[in-house]
């Protein structure tokens, strides 16, 4: 199954790389492979529907049914965050121990021995230290949603078209602003389950994201910032659920998680074992010799007598 996921993880960034390096016009590869196909499908749906507002409603219905896709995707990658993010927490005061060790440490044999013993820490206790995050994930969305935005900027349909009297071909402020709150909100959600000493570092960067949104909705098509408010929704829809999630969670890995190796031990081994020669020949003192370089002066001396 990991060689499976390995093997798909590969092949999806090898895809985004191939479409994102051609640009998102009407003759970009991003279009016609995925665009295109994505824009006939929106007017088949308009068509269906009918009346003015039958582009803007199959804008919703495509984006909503992409999303429900990809959604189980999402939520198991939430839960496996979750699950990290917790056991991190647990960890935290032996984390803390060795990065005061490797703060205190005098000597670059002490300085590896504490990075060592924090990569063991991780490790031995199966806490990921990317986050628990799913690279097969990220990399299979970014076709669809990249391919989706490029159909609804390029869809002939879009010409003249309107929703609820909102021309979906001019920037609408009203779609920017509903975008940017609800983008807002997801973003305070997520930060609730925040240590406090994180959110402080965290709080920039979790609320550029929705002023980002909000301004590029500001200046593209209406039908933009539809596909933005309407992807918003399933986004905000996501964090709730990841926030009702959370107590459950919390339960669950405190009945199952258990620390195997602490600082401590993990320091202790490392103690015992024998020190690298790399580093003891690094930090010998100034101008001493190593036995490595005594030894060939010894070698090269004799074949001079001889």
């Amino acid at each position: 199954m990991k060689q499976l996921k390995r093997v798909l993880t590969i092949a999806f960034v090898i895809l985004d790389i191939v479409l994102l390096t051609g640009g998102y016009d009407q003759n970009s590869r991003m279009y016609r492979w995925i665009g295109h196909p994505l824009a006939e499908v929106m007017t088949n749906i308009a068509h269906y529907i009918g009346g003015i507002d039958g582009i803007g409603w199959a804008i919703v219905i495509i984006t909503a049914i992409l999303r429900l896709i990809l959604l189980p995707f999402f939520l198991n990658q939430q839960v496996n965050t979750t699950i990290n993010q917790i056991k991190m927490q647990t960890l935290k005061p032996e984390i803390d121990k060795l990065q005061a060790i490797s703060r205190k440490a005098g000597t670059p044999e002490e300085q590896q021995k504490a990075s060592m013993s924090m990569m063991s820490l991780y490790r031995e206790n199966d806490v990921s230290v990317m986050g628990g995050m799913s690279f097969l994930t990220m990399a299979m969305q970014l076709p669809v949603f990249s391919g989706l935005y490029s159909a609804i900027l390029h869809a002939p349909a879009l010409k003249g078209a309107s929703f609820f009297n909102f021309d979906l071909g001019k920037p609408q402020l009203v779609f920017a602003i509903i975008a940017g709150i609800i983008y807002l909100a997801q973003a305070w959600l997520m930060m609730q389950h925040m240590p406090q000493e994180q959110r402080k570092t965290s709080a920039a960067m979790m609320f550029i994201s929705p002023v980002m949104i909000f301004g590029f909705a500001m200046i593209a098509s209406g039908a933009i910032g539809l596909y933005f408010v309407v992807g918003g929704i399933f986004a905000l829809i996501q964090s709730l659920i990841q926030h009702l999630q959370r107590p459950g969670l919390e339960k669950r890995v405190a009945g199952e998680f258990k620390i195997k190796k602490t600082a401590d031990d993990l320091m202790a081994e490392a103690a015992a074992k024998p020190a690298n020669p790399s580093i003891l020949n690094n930090t010998q003192a100034p101008g001493k010799p190593s036995q490595t370089n005594q030894s060939k002066k010894g070698r090269n001396a004799g074949k001079q007598k001889r």
